[in-house]
């Protein structure tokens, strides 16, 4: 199909066919696009909710002078400050179990002060039997004393005031420690 344009050139049906080849190309373009998105998407939301189910909040309560880093759950971790007793910080699912029996391995250091160690290198290595763990929601309340010192128990409320600091001792017989 050809034809004169105003400036007397003769055009060609090609400009018409590669704007409709241009626009099929942007729709395949497109839905190709959508699909991947969708395909991620729900890929992304099944391991999210993989990871982090079954996993519980983790209040940690440090007794000692010095900033504490640990971890609970291999490849997270969380540093609490120095006399940080008050049950304030929370680490929203900072401990998945790997089973209902399987034991609570808590890795800590020193994040501050004279026995401050490098990142990755905990002096503190604990196993503790798996705390008995009470029906419904619950938060593992996570306790570090000097020397070495670990306390931790569920409980369906942390202990934590937002007044003041709790009492180092450990009030009830749920807790499970190394001492």
């Amino acid at each position: 199909m050809r034809g004169i344009s105003d400036r007397g050139v003769v055009k060609t049906g090609r400009s018409k066919l590669g704007r409709w080849v241009a626009l099929g190309v942007a729709a395949v373009i497109a839905v190709a696009a959508a699909a991947y998105a969708c395909v991620e998407r729900r890929y992304t939301a099944n391991v999210q909710r993989g990871a982090f189910e079954g996993a519980v909040t983790v209040y940690p309560y440090n007794f000692t002078r010095y900033d504490v880093a640990y971890s609970a759950t291999p490849g997270l971790r969380m540093i609490v400050d120095a006399n940080a007793a008050a049950g304030t910080e929370a680490q929203t699912f900072g401990y998945k179990p790997e089973s209902p029996d399987a034991p609570l391995n808590v890795l800590w250091r020193y994040a501050s002060g004279p026995d401050v160690t490098p990142e990755g290198v905990y002096p503190f290595q604990v196993t503790l039997p798996q705390p008995r763990r009470p029906s419904g929601q619950v938060v593992l309340e996570l306790r570090f004393y000097p020397d070495g010192k670990v306390a931790a128990r569920y409980a369906t409320t942390p202990l934590g005031l937002a007044s003041g600091n709790v009492d180092p001792e450990l009030p009830g017989n749920d807790w499970v420690s190394n001492r």
